[in-house]
């Protein structure tokens, strides 16, 4: 009886510890989504609306371009906030891919969990998106624009396929090199 507990004890603080483990990776996987999350969360209130937000970015552009730029203030303010959804979104896109990049670790092919895990951040970003447009469309000063949404799940796109391409390129000089991102298993095996 000693001896079955002694080594039931052992595996239980051996899983227990795996346990932690994984449980810190994910976490340390997930907290920055969840961080940039609620950036948008605090952005998507009244107080960041296209009234409230006018004067003080109108200021901005006028102390370094001088007061002629904002002969077309609507227009320019209009495409700092679109250039704002295009980048904000993108960026939360790449966030979300390195979520799942580290969640998807035990994935047998490299180029499937770099797809796997593009096409999930695109997702997640849709839905983030939709989330906050459709929050937004309940605001009084606010709109809940489909086109928003579109244009963040470009952001999305366009910066997933910088990522993919530049990771193909590291991956392809690796490659030239000897050396893989991933190592194969005859490799981990020597």
């Amino acid at each position: 009886m000693g001896s079955t507990s002694l080594v039931f004890g052992e595996y239980a603080r051996q899983n227990s510890a795996g346990g932690r483990v994984r449980l810190q990776v994910q976490m340390r996987a997930w907290l920055p989504v969840l961080a940039f999350s609620m950036i948008f969360v605090i952005e998507s209130t009244a107080y960041f609306g296209a009234d409230r937000t006018s004067a003080p970015l109108q200021r901005v552009v006028e102390a370094i371009f001088g007061f002629d730029a904002c002969a077309h203030w609507d227009l320019i303010h209009h495409m700092i906030r679109k250039t704002g959804h295009f980048s904000g979104y993108g960026v939360f896109s790449l966030v979300c891919f390195r979520g799942f990049w580290i969640t998807l670790q035990g994935a047998a092919l490299r180029l499937l969990r770099q797809l796997w895990a593009h096409g999930l951040a695109i997702l997640a970003t849709f839905v983030a998106a939709s989330a906050d447009e459709f929050h937004q469309s309940f605001l009084p000063n606010r709109t809940g624009d489909f086109s928003d949404v579109l244009l963040d799940c470009c952001g999305a796109v366009a910066l997933g396929l910088v990522l993919f391409v530049s990771m193909e390129v590291i991956e392809g000089l690796r490659a030239k090199a000897g050396c893989s991102l991933v190592p194969d298993d005859a490799a981990a095996a020597a």
